[in-house]
């Protein structure tokens, strides 16, 4: 009987100790997945400053439409709705590309 006593006492101290191990083991695991996704998640952001840039349109010019995306602003530049340039304008206000529509 005393026998049968210490084998259930010392289960259930087994049961708990290997309860605790694999509580720890989960916890780390988890830890170590956030920290995964947390390093690998960066979002880039660019950082840029108002800018001011003047375009001298010859008589008669209207700038047409504008478009922007991550690289710069697409300026079109023409008369009587028809584009005759094109002017690529980076971010930091200089102009990186001009395309002339003939």
């Amino acid at each position: 009987m005393i026998t049968l006593g210490v084998l259930i006492v010392v289960m259930v101290f087994v049961i708990i100790i290997a309860s605790v191990i694999k509580y720890n083991e989960q916890k780390s695991a988890e830890a170590a997945l956030v920290e995964k996704y947390q390093t690998n998640q960066t979002v880039a952001v660019k950082v840029t400053k108002p800018f001011e840039i003047s375009l001298k349109l010859e008589d008669g010019q209207k700038i047409i439409s504008t478009s922007s995306s991550d690289e710069g602003i697409m300026v079109t530049i023409g008369q009587n709705g028809n584009a005759q340039k094109i002017l690529l304008i980076d971010y930091s206000g200089k102009i990186t590309g001009t395309i002339n529509v003939n």
